[in-house]
C-alpha cells in the first residue's frame, strides 16, 4: 500500500508540474521583450551595455541576457527560443532545490531527493506571487529567476564547503564566488542579499570558531566588488528620477512592513503549504536520520530563524519603496519566496527540536492512511487553487489557445501591412486572457510605447499601430470560449 501511494504521488506530482510546462508554449513576448529586443537587433552589445550603465541601470549580468535574448534573431526563431526558456528556468530551479537538498541531506536515498525537489518546484509555483513575471516573461525572468535558482546552488555549494572535514578545494571557493558575483550582478535585490548573506555566514564562522574564515572573506570581497558596479551606475540616477516618492524614510519602513505582513500571511496560510508542512513533520525522525544539519536545525533556535525568514522579506518589499516609492512589479516578491521556502522547512526543524518534542507533545501520525488523505488534499489544493488552478482553468477551457491564436495573428498582419508599404495596421484587441498570466497590452493609441515598440520590432518604424481599433477588412476578434 505505502509503496503505491509513493507511486500515485510521484505521477501526481509530475502531472501538476507538466501543465506549468504546457503553459510556455502558449506564452508571448510583451512589454520590455520587444524594446531590449530591437536595442538588441540595432546596436553591438558592448556599447548598448555601456549606454543601460550610463543611463538605466548597473545590472551588468542581466543585462546582456536581455540585450541577447531570444527575439533577437526574429519572431519566427525567436518565439519557439522564447518559450523554452521558462522550462529552462523551472528546470534550473529543480536542479537547484535537489541540489540543496542533497547539500542538507546527503544520506536521503536518491528517488527520495528527487521527490523532494519537485515538490519544492512545485510549491514555489504554486504560491508564487505572480507567475508571469516570475517565469514566463523572458526580461523579469532572466533578471529575477535565473539568480533566484542560481542561489540554490550556491546555498548547497557553501553548505558543502564549510560541513567539509577536509581542506575545501579551491575549485569549490572560485565556483562560489562566480556564482555569488553573477547573482549580485542580476538585480539589486540580488545584490543586497548576496552582500548580507556573505557578512552574516562570515560574522557566524567567525562566532562559532573564533576566527575570521578565509574562504568565506574572499567571496564576500567578490560579492562587495561586484555590487559596487551596480550602486556606482550612473543609470540609477536617472532611473531613479521618475518616481517622486523615492527616499522617503517613513514611506518606506510602514509599507515595507505593511507588505511584508501581507505576504508572509498569505504564504504560510496557504493551503498547500500547510499539507506540505505536515507531511514534513510527519517524516521529521526520518529526516533527523539521515540529516545532520536538519536533526539540530541549523543550530538555530525558532525565534533566530523567524528573524531569518521576516528580515529578507522587509528588504524586499522595502527596497522598492526606497527606491521608487512603490511596491511595483511583484517580480521582487517572488524572488524572496525562493528565500523563504528554504528557511521554512528549517523553521519547522527547529520548532520541532525545541519546542515540540520537549513539550512531549505526539508526533504527527505518518500511517498510510494519513499519507492518502494528505496526498488527495494536496491535489486538490494544487489542481484547483491558487496558481495551479487558474492554469488548470487556462489550459482546460482554451483561453490560452485563443490568446496564442490572436496575438500570432497580429504578427501576421503587421507583417503583411510593412510588405504593402501601409502606414497604418489595426490589430484585433485581445478578447480572452489568461486568468494566470499577466500581459501588458498595447492601446488604440500608435503613440503609446508598447505600440511603437512592436512597430519597431517588426522594422515598420514609420508604421501607425493600433491596437484594439479593428479595420473594416478584419474579421472580427476572437469570441471567448
Amino acid at each position: 500500500m505505502d509503496r503505491r501511494l509513493v507511486w500515485v504521488f510521484i505521477v501526481l506530482l509530475l502531472m501538476a508540474l507538466a501543465r506549468y510546462v504546457a503553459v510556455a508554449f502558449f506564452v508571448h513576448p510583451f512589454a520590455d521583450d520587444f524594446s531590449y529586443a530591437v536595442a538588441g537587433m540595432h546596436h553591438d552589445l558592448l556599447p548598448r551595455l555601456l549606454d543601460e550603465y550610463r543611463y538605466w541601470n548597473g545590472r551588468w549580468f542581466s543585462n546582456i541576457l536581455v540585450l541577447r535574448g531570444p527575439l533577437v534573431l526574429g519572431m519566427e526563431q525567436g518565439l519557439w527560443l522564447y518559450r523554452v526558456v521558462p522550462v529552462v528556468l523551472m528546470g534550473l530551479t529543480w536542479c537547484g532545490a535537489l541540489s540543496l537538498i542533497r547539500a542538507i541531506a546527503p544520506a536521503v536515498e536518491r528517488t527520495k531527493a528527487l521527490i523532494g525537489a519537485s515538490l519544492f518546484l512545485l510549491l514555489y509555483l504554486q504560491i508564487m506571487p505572480d507567475l508571469g513575471e516570475g517565469i514566463y516573461w523572458y526580461t523579469g525572468a532572466v533578471s529575477y529567476q535565473l539568480p533566484g535558482a542560481l542561489m540554490l546552488f550556491l546555498c548547497a555549494g557553501w553548505i558543502r564547503v564549510l560541513c567539509a572535514d577536509e581542506q575545501v578545494p579551491l575549485r569549490a571557493i572560485v565556483l562560489n564566488a562566480l556564482l555569488a558575483a553573477i547573482i549580485a550582478g542580476c538585480n539589486e535585490l540580488h545584490m543586497v542579499f548576496m552582500v548580507l548573506l556573505h557578512a552574516a555566514v562570515l560574522v557566524l564562522r567567525w562566532r562559532s570558531n573564533g576566527r575570521t574564515d578565509r574562504s568565506v572573506a574572499i567571496v564576500l570581497v567578490v560579492v562587495v566588488i561586484a555590487a559596487a558596479v551596480m550602486i556606482l551606475a550612473s543609470g540609477n540616477v536617472g532611473r531613479g528620477g521618475q518616481f517622486p516618492h523615492k527616499h522617503e524614510v517613513l514611506r518606506t519602513i510602514g509599507w515595507g512592513a505593511l507588505q511584508t505582513a501581507r505576504f508572509l500571511a498569505t504564504w504560510i496560510l496557504s493551503p498547500a503549504l500547510l499539507i506540505v508542512s505536515v507531511l514534513f513533520l510527519s517524516i521529521s525522525g526520518w529526516l533527523h536520520e539521515r540529516s545532520p544539519l536538519l536533526a539540530r536545525a541549523f543550530g538555530l533556535r525558532p525565534w533566530t530563524v523567524i528573524g531569518l525568514l521576516v528580515v529578507p522579506v522587509f528588504i524586499a518589499m522595502a527596497l522598492p519603496y526606497w527606491s521608487t516609492g512603490l511596491l511595483g512589479q511583484h517580480r521582487t516578491v517572488n524572488a524572496t519566496l525562493l528565500f523563504f521556502l528554504p528557511l521554512w522547512f528549517v523553521l519547522l526543524s527547529a520548532v520541532d527540536l525545541h519546542w515540540l518534542r520537549p513539550s512531549g507533545r505526539p508526533r504527527v501520525p505518518m500511517n498510510a492512511r494519513f499519507r492518502a488523505i494528505a496526498y488527495v488534499l494536496l491535489a486538490v489544493v494544487v489542481f484547483a487553487t491558487g496558481n495551479g488552478g487558474m492554469v488548470s482553468s487556462d489550459l482546460v477551457s482554451g483561453r490560452l489557445n485563443d490568446f496564442d491564436r490572436t496575438l500570432s495573428q497580429r504578427y501576421e498582419l503587421i507583417e503583411e501591412a510593412r510588405m504593402h508599404a501601409k502606414n497604418e495596421v489595426h490589430l484585433p484587441k485581445l478578447v480572452t486572457l489568461p486568468i494566470g498570466l499577466r500581459y501588458h497590452d498595447g492601446a488604440a493609441d500608435p503613440g503609446q510605447w508598447i505600440n511603437r515598440s512592436l512597430a519597431n520590432y517588426f522594422q515598420a518604424d514609420t508604421m501607425d499601430v493600433w491596437i484594439g481599433e479593428v479595420a473594416k477588412d478584419l474579421t472580427s476578434p476572437l469570441p471567448p470560449r
